[in-house]
């Protein structure tokens, strides 16, 4: 059941997100399908997730900031050209803060729910502004690698996810809070027809393409694409072939659909996901490497899933959006009530000092005319 706050006026809340992939900017989107009645929502996000957000929630007050991103090669993160064209956002951080500092004040922002996004965060903790973290990549923060890449990564999330007031993070395994589900995936009704979701990325859609040439019999529906209903062809597929981003892996499992999970390379969050996925019994782990062979595989185990799960980890295949709304309905409020107390702590502090030095002043001039006389 959502949470009801009696209130005079509407709290002004606002999202920012990274602009990697739409996983991010779907949980925003979904979150605001709940929340766009008790809040007046704002939108700090990348040019690259605007036209997302703007097709599922129409006309809304969309701030742009800049944002870090990977650089893919041949299915895989090239740290050295990322660093490189990521390298300008660390130099400018402080002014590209600042300005954001402005757009918070403009448009009287009470409170900040942060995905996995630095700029605006930092932004509003300069303020003084209440703010959340919620995301999925933040859970590396709980997660002890050894690997290079999974000790790259798990500073990335420290900086990523600064700290703030308050920290949940959604996962379908060993997650504070299960998955966030859209609206247009949470009301489908499941079905299975004969044939395969596939979505990739553009850096790897050559080489994936090429493979599926060697089946022949299966039918392939192949996203993105402006022609496609994605939520539709995620329904009515039977099995689903995509990299191990969590926001697609989470609806593909709340839709019951078995997954081919492919991780980019050096993208250890990826294979913490495709690995916990292999773990829930729902789907295999892939690799770019093999997939003819892990197609194979898949195609051919698509009637046994799922299989039986590993009972030492926590996973979730439900929705638990009313959750994490009915928190940030409660962190809001209770957050701008203790930042307006803190104010007025202040001020009342603040003219007591004042009085108390001009009765001070007053005290030293009397003393100073008494003892002229």
């Amino acid at each position: 059941m959502k949470l009801q706050i009696s209130t005079n006026s509407k709290k002004r809340l606002a999202f920012s997100c990274a602009g990697e992939g739409y996983g991010h900017i779907a949980r925003i989107v979904a979150l605001s399908e709940e929340l766009k009645n008790d809040f007046d929502l704002f939108y700090f996000v990348p040019e690259s997730v605007q036209d997302f957000l703007i097709n599922h929630l129409g006309n809304v007050t969309v701030i742009s900031i800049p944002s870090f991103h990977f650089v893919l090669k041949q299915h895989g993160v090239d740290y050295l050209q990322t660093g490189k064209e990521n390298c300008e956002y660390i130099i400018k951080f402080k002014s590209i803060t600042k300005s954001i500092q402005e757009h918070l004040k403009i448009h009287e922002i009470d409170a900040l729910v942060c995905d996995f996004e630095p700029f605006v965060s930092s932004a509003a903790a300069a303020l003084n502004i209440p703010f959340m973290n919620f995301s999925h990549p933040g859970i590396l923060l709980k997660t002890f690698p050894l690997s290079f890449t999974g000790i790259c990564s798990r500073i990335v999330a420290r900086f990523m996810t600064p700290s703030s007031q308050a920290n949940k993070f959604c996962s379908f395994y060993n997650g504070e809070i299960g998955p966030v589900i859209r609206k247009e995936i949470r009301n489908k009704t499941p079905i299975v027809k004969d044939f395969y979701l596939v979505y990739t990325k553009k850096d790897s859609r050559n080489k994936i393409l090429k493979t599926l040439e060697n089946f022949p019999h299966e039918k392939f529906e192949i996203y993105p694409r402006k022609d496609g209903d994605f939520a539709e062809a995620l329904r009515s597929c039977k099995g689903v072939i995509a990299p191990a981003g969590h926001q697609l892996l989470s609806e593909a499992l709340y839709l019951n659909k078995p997954i081919l999970a492919i991780p980019q390379k050096n993208q250890y969050e990826q294979k913490v996901n495709a690995r916990m996925l292999e773990k829930s019994g729902r789907g295999f782990a892939g690799n770019i490497k093999s997939i003819q062979e892990d197609l194979f595989r898949f195609i051919h185990s698509i009637n046994e899933f799922p299989y039986k799960e590993n009972k030492f980890e926590h996973f979730c295949f439900t929705d638990d959006t009313q959750t994490i709304v009915n928190f940030i309905i409660r962190f809001v409020y209770k957050e701008t009530q203790n930042n307006q107390e803190r104010k007025n702590i202040y001020t009342y502090t603040y003219f007591n000092t004042i009085q108390e030095k001009i009765q001070r002043f007053q005290n030293e001039i009397l003393d100073d005319s008494n003892i002229a006389q």
